[in-house]
C-alpha cells in the first residue's frame, strides 16, 4: 500500500507546511477568511437533515503546492444538520471521490471521515485546509480514497459556517457526521449510491465524533447502511479529559472544549469564572486554530485561571457528563484504539468508553497501542484502521474483545 511507504516521511514535511502556513492566515483581519459560500441563502432555514443547500467543485490536495494529482472530484458541499438542542443548522463540508470506477462488488463505499481538531475559528474550517494541502489528516483519507472509496469529511458546527463552533459537543457533531453521508448520497455528479455501505472512522475529536454517530444512527440516519464506526483516543469523558490536560502542554485543548461547550449552550457561564488572565487567553483563543492553540496555552490550570472551580458546578458538571460517549448501543461493530502513552487524552478514557459500549452488548474490537504521543499513534494505527474498515465492507468476521 502506498499509505504504509510514504506516511511518515509526509507527515513530518506535512507537519513542517502546516507550521509555516499558519502565520499569514492569523494576520487576516478578525481571523476569519470571508466566504459567501459557507452562509446559507438568507431567511429561514428550512433544509433537512443532509439536504444539500449549495455546493461547488473544489480542489484535494495532501501538501501545499499540489505537485502530487489525486485523481480525485472534490466538492464543498454546504448541507442541512441539527445542533445540540435539535435547531436545524447548516453544515459544511468536503465530498472525495476518486476518478476512477469502484472496482469491487456492489456500490462505491463511503467513509464518514470524522476530523479531529481544528481550532475555533472560520479559517480552521477542515474544507479549507483539504483544499489548502494543510489537512494533517489528508494522507489517512488518501489511502481510503486508495481503495476506490468516496470520503466525506463534515466541518462540524460553525467552522466556517455562521455561529460559534460547539467543539466537543457529542450529539451536534455525531449528526453532523451522518448528515454529511446523506448529502454526499444526494450530491449531484457525485454518484454515491442511496443503498452505499457506510464506514465510520475518528480520531480524537473526531472519535469522540465517530462513537456519537454509531451511537445516533440507529435513531437518527437508520436508513444508512453502516457497516462499522472506527474509534481512535476519543475524547469520549470530558471531565476526564479536562482533568488530564490541567497543566500539560495540552491546556489549550481544555480551553477550547470550553468555548465549544458555550457556543452549544449560551447559559453555561464562562468568562464570570475566569480571572482577568483567564479571560484574556479567552479572547485571544476565539479563533485560533490548532497549531496556535498547541503553541500559545500550554502548561496553564484551570485553579490559576478561575474563580470558582468550574467542575465543581452542577451546570457544567452536567453539561459534561451530557457529552460522554456510550450512553447508547450502535447496531454496528465498533474498533476502538488507544495509546497507554497518548499524552493529552486520558488513556483512561478509551478503556472506560471500551466498558461502557461492551456493557450495552456492542461488539469491540480493542486495540492498545504504545506509541508516545497523542498525533504519532494517529498515523501508526492509520493502517490498521483502514484494513478494519475494508474488512467492515467487506462483511467478514469481527472480532469482539467485550
Amino acid at each position: 500500500m502506498r499509505f504504509l511507504r510514504t506516511a511518515l516521511p509526509a507527515a513530518a514535511a506535512l507537519l513542517a507546511a502546516l507550521t509555516v502556513t499558519a502565520h499569514p492566515a492569523a494576520a487576516v483581519d478578525s481571523g476569519d477568511l470571508p466566504d459567501a459560500f459557507y452562509t446559507p441563502p438568507p431567511g429561514e432555514l428550512t433544509a433537512g437533515p443532509g439536504e444539500v443547500i449549495q455546493s461547488r467543485a473544489a480542489s484535494f490536495r495532501i501538501e501545499p503546492t499540489g505537485l502530487v494529482d489525486q485523481d480525485v472530484r472534490s466538492w464543498q458541499v454546504l448541507y442541512g444538520s441539527a445542533d445540540a438542542e435539535g435547531r436545524r443548522i447548516a453544515v459544511s463540508g468536503t465530498v472525495l471521490v476518486p476518478e476512477t470506477p469502484y472496482g469491487g462488488p456492489g456500490p462505491r463505499p463511503v467513509v464518514a471521515h470524522a476530523i479531529g481538531t481544528h481550532g475555533l475559528g472560520d479559517r480552521c474550517a477542515p474544507s479549507r485546509a483539504l483544499a489548502e494541502g494543510t489537512q494533517y489528516e489528508s494522507l489517512v483519507i488518501d489511502a481510503m480514497l486508495d481503495r476506490g472509496w468516496a470520503v466525506v469529511v463534515t466541518d462540524y458546527q460553525g467552522l466556517g459556517t455562521p455561529g460559534g463552533h460547539s467543539y466537543v459537543n457529542g450529539r451536534a457533531e455525531g449528526q453532523a457526521v451522518l448528515d454529511s453521508v446523506r448529502a454526499a448520497q444526494r450530491l449531484p455528479g457525485a454518484g454515491i449510491a442511496a443503498d452505499a455501505p457506510v464506514v465510520i472512522a475518528g480520531y480524537s475529536q473526531g472519535g469522540q465524533a465517530a462513537s456519537w454517530a454509531a451511537e445516533l444512527q440507529p435513531a437518527y440516519a437508520p436508513e444508512l447502511d453502516v457497516r462499522g464506526a472506527s474509534v481512535g483516543a476519543p475524547a469520549a469523558d470530558l471531565l476526564l479529559v479536562a482533568q488530564g490536560v490541567d497543566g500539560s502542554p495540552a491546556f489549550g485543548f481544555g480551553l477550547t472544549a470550553a468555548v465549544g461547550l458555550k457556543h452549544a449552550y449560551p447559559e453555561l457561564p464562562l468568562e464570570e469564572l475566569l480571572t482577568e488572565h483567564g479571560r484574556a487567553l479567552l479572547a485571544d483563543i476565539s479563533d485560533d486554530c490548532t497549531l496556535e492553540i498547541a503553541a500559545k496555552y500550554g502548561m496553564h490550570s484551570w485553579d490559576r485561571l478561575t474563580t470558582e472551580d468550574p467542575f465543581a458546578r452542577a451546570d457544567w458538571r452536567g453539561r459534561l457528563a451530557e457529552q460522554r460517549a456510550g450512553q447508547r448501543r450502535p447496531d454496528v461493530p465498533v474498533r476502538l484504539y488507544h495509546s497507554r502513552l497518548d499524552d493529552v487524552i486520558p488513556y483512561r478514557a478509551g478503556t472506560e468508553l471500551k466498558d461502557r459500549l461492551c456493557g450495552l452488548g456492542t461488539s469491540v474490537d480493542w486495540d492498545t497501542y504504545l506509541v508516545p504521543t497523542h498525533i504519532a499513534t494517529f498515523y501508526a494505527a492509520a493502517p490498521a484502521t483502514v484494513d478494519w474498515l475494508a474488512d467492515r465492507i467487506a462483511g467478514r468476521p469481527v472480532e469482539n474483545d467485550c
